[in-house]
């Protein structure tokens, strides 16, 4: 067996690196933050390459990947692939991100939620617990980190019971505080502004 020249790798990483560079801007521009396999990393970084190489084959004439692959490290060349890759992840990407997830919004939905939250003085939920239970109550307090991270303390609780059509039974004072833990919160609801009828 023989192992690949140093050539041979450099050569891989050229050919690679320009898609690479235009995914992972696409994704970050885009806000796409699910997780891809190094497999598609791979698979995608090459497509997106090929589609640069194409491109630059086009506006130099240069179409063959032996010429490519001796030209790609001299300033000029690696300056026009690297700003076509930059144009091929920033474009696309924000297309994607203004015309189809313009209300998409970075980082873990817990803490955007609790920061919208925490910027009003409106703070009302309906916490949906785990054994099917629903509790209404102003946000009093809520985990950031740690092992209390995603844990909350509702002021006002009242139990809410309702109907089998859905309509409000009855609501339940239960106290002046009520913590829920991580495990017992199947759902929020951020109610806003209460009005009392």
């Amino acid at each position: 067996m023989v192992l690949p020249s140093l050539v041979d790798v450099v050569t891989v990483i050229v050919i690679l690196l320009p898609g690479f560079i235009s995914l992972v801007l696409f994704k970050w521009i885009s806000i796409i933050e699910r997780k891809i396999s190094e497999f598609e990393t791979v698979v995608w970084s090459l497509f997106l390459s090929l589609l640069i190489y194409m491109i630059f084959g086009a506006a130099t004439g240069i179409s063959d990947f032996d010429s490519i692959r001796n030209a790609i490290l001299l300033p000029s060349t690696l300056f026009m692939v690297l700003s076509l890759s930059l144009i091929l992840g920033l474009l696309p990407g924000g297309i994607v991100r203004y015309a189809l997830r313009k209300q998409t919004v970075r980082g873990d939905c817990w803490d955007v939620c609790m920061n919208r939250a925490d910027s009003t003085n409106n703070r009302w939920v309906i916490v949906y617990t785990e054994n099917g239970l629903e509790y209404k109550g102003r946000l009093h307090v809520y985990g950031t980190e740690g092992e209390y991270r995603r844990e909350l303390v509702i002021e006002e609780p009242k139990l809410i019971q309702r109907t089998s059509d859905g309509k409000v039974k009855y609501e339940i004072e239960t106290g002046k505080e009520i913590l829920f833990l991580q495990k017992d919160i199947r759902r929020i609801v951020f109610l806003g502004e209460l009005r009392e009828a």
